[in-house]
């Protein structure tokens, strides 16, 4: 018979409760709270029970955790970030009254079955990280592979501050060209500045078009060890939340309209969304509170103009209302970017450098060649 059985069915007329708990290893305060147990509820009272609290008093509100899961389904849905840290960000930017800790949203989604432990990417070791002082001291570049809806395979040129991990440029291009990778630069100097210096892999475009290209606008030019991806591994990482991005959308059916998807995305990741190498920071935000650099020897306060121009047939061409360049009747009917610093100016076709001068403030024509004053014998 067991210990339960046998304090509910002892008689007490004669019995020493307290010698009959001692012989049997249990309390006095069990022996008749069980037996008051048997009584009202009969057989089922002396049943053992869970020793669980009634309530947890730490335990996340059922509400919080249904809004946690609610968040991870829409940020999945817009292909962002979807991860404990970058949930906490967000619930904290939608005022919701108790938001838990990184650790406990994690557990919320493992419980609910959204986190599934994958030991394949564990790191099988440490990396050594290095990451630039100052906003445009370093820009990374890389180009990834992408379709279009018909399947027609393009590029898309990935460019990002090493510091502030702010996306400098993401242009869809049909090829990664020189003239493509240094179309990607321009767009980006025009809203955020040169660099100091780029890195890069060693990709044909790399090694001769756009080195030469930013030697010219005096920005360095550095290159990776061959087949050594993680040199440049933040623009590297960028391709991977980029094109989940771009997998969470509508495929594009022309590079018109991925350009559009891809300016979309860059101010998502500039403006609103919380980078994990930045502590939770958004990227903009960290680029406003941090030095900047610049291409030696332009000073870093010193802004640049850039156009976008259609060279004439007599090969010339206008840089907004200030200035007329001429570059020579070779360059006619084509399209040059030209880059303006203080008084200095670049002239691009293509990608290569067709002038370099320096404006004379004075004077708004600036002709190949200056006439000379006729001699009077």
């Amino acid at each position: 018979m067991s210990v339960r059985r046998l304090i509910v069915e002892v008689e007490l007329d004669g019995l020493n409760v307290r010698r009959f708990c001692a012989e049997h290893g249990v309390s006095t305060w069990f022996f008749y709270a069980l037996r008051r147990r048997f009584a009202a509820e009969g057989a089922a009272g002396i049943e053992p029970r869970s020793r669980a609290p009634h309530r947890v008093a730490n335990r996340t509100p059922d509400a919080v955790e249904d809004a946690i899961v609610v968040l991870r389904k829409e940020l999945l849905d817009a292909g962002l970030d979807a991860g404990a840290g970058t949930i906490w960000f967000h619930l904290h930017q939608r005022d919701v009254a108790v938001v838990p800790s990184e650790s406990t949203i994690w557990r919320v989604l493992s419980r609910r079955g959204f986190v599934v432990a994958d030991p394949s990417k564990a790191p099988r070791r440490a990396a050594r990280s290095f990451a630039a002082a100052r906003a445009n001291e370093c820009w990374q570049t890389d180009d990834t592979a992408w379709s279009l809806a018909d399947g027609t395979g393009v590029k898309i040129v990935n460019v990002i501050d090493d510091c502030t991990r702010v996306a400098i440029a993401s242009h869809a291009a049909p090829q990664a060209t020189a003239s493509a990778v240094f179309g990607a630069f321009i767009a980006g100097a025009g809203e955020w500045g040169w660099p100091e210096w780029v890195l890069c892999d060693n990709a044909k475009a790399h090694r001769h078009g756009l080195t030469t290209a930013l030697n010219a606008l005096g920005v360095r030019v550095g290159h990776s060890r061959p087949y050594h991806p993680q040199t440049c591994g933040k623009v590297e990482r960028f391709h991977q939340t980029l094109q989940r991005y771009l997998r969470a959308h509508d495929a594009a059916s022309s590079l018109t309209e991925l350009q559009d998807h891809l300016d979309a995305f860059r101010d998502v990741y500039n403006h609103r969304r919380p980078h994990r190498a930045l502590g939770r920071k958004i990227p903009a935000q960290v680029w406003n509170a941090t030095p900047k650099s610049g291409p030696d020897p332009h000073q870093l306060d010193t802004p640049t103009q850039i156009h976008r121009v259609r060279v004439a047939a007599n090969g010339t061409l206008s840089a907004g209302r200030r200035w007329r360049i001429t570059i020579g009747s070779a360059y006619a009917n084509t399209t040059a970017d030209v880059i303006i610093t203080a008084t200095r100016c670049h002239v691009f076709i293509d990608g290569h450098l067709a002038r370099q001068l320096t404006l004379d403030p004075t004077r708004r024509d600036h002709p190949l060649t200056e006439r000379q004053a006729p001699r009077h014998v």
